[in-house]
């Protein structure tokens, strides 16, 4: 397990492109830009803000033109956004929630998220749909192009460290209720945390 991949929270925040510039310098694999119900406009406006040295390593969930046009990391599917532009020819990662659909997604696939592992800490009442226990079984199924998403904290990550996980997934842990009160050395200092057990 060494990814990890942090999704931002669905609301624009003050000073939000200055805190994502602070994980890219902490080491953070992934940016997953998911605000499902902003404006085409709102988005660029964010990414105007963040340095295009980091592009290659954002990846979007709405909006996907803007993937191709600022050279962008990729792609995200989901239930919502299920299928890449025609002609698309770069990165693609899609949300899971069953092992039927890891081994339908993954071939073809950049990587998948698996979830929720853990109860969400991001959305109340979505609990954790498999067991640590569980996912020891799953012969070939759990491998580097899987990451684990839901309810991911320094507390839970340790139960991971003998599943085969490419990487985790950080949303509710690392933000909080009020990212907009955010200090980057606070943020930093959770975003730590979680390294120390990759």
């Amino acid at each position: 397990m060494n990814k990890l991949v942090v999704i931002t929270t669905p609301c624009f925040f003050a000073e939000e492109a200055a805190l994502i510039e602070c994980l890219f310098a902490e080491g953070m694999s992934r940016l997953h830009l998911r605000k499902p119900d902003c404006e085409r406009d709102e988005l660029e406006g964010l990414l105007d803000k963040i340095s295009p040295a980091y592009y290659d390593r954002i990846v979007l969930h709405d909006w996907f033109d803007l993937a191709e046009e600022r050279a962008l990391g990729g792609v995200h599917l989901n239930r919502r956004n299920p299928e890449a532009p025609p002609l698309y020819k770069g990165g693609i990662s899609r949300s899971c929630h069953s092992l039927e659909e890891i081994v339908r997604y993954k071939p073809v696939c950049d990587y998948v998220f698996l979830s929720p592992i853990f109860p969400s800490i991001s959305k109340e009442g979505y609990g954790g749909g498999f067991s640590p226990d569980g996912l020891r079984g799953t012969k070939g199924i759990i491998d580097d192009k899987v990451i684990a998403l839901g309810g991911i904290s320094p507390r839970t990550i340790t139960r991971l460290k003998d599943i085969p996980f490419g990487g985790v997934a950080v949303l509710g842990w690392l933000w909080g209720n009020d990212p907009s009160r955010l200090a980057a050395d606070r943020l930093i200092k959770q975003f730590k945390q979680l390294q120390v057990w990759l």
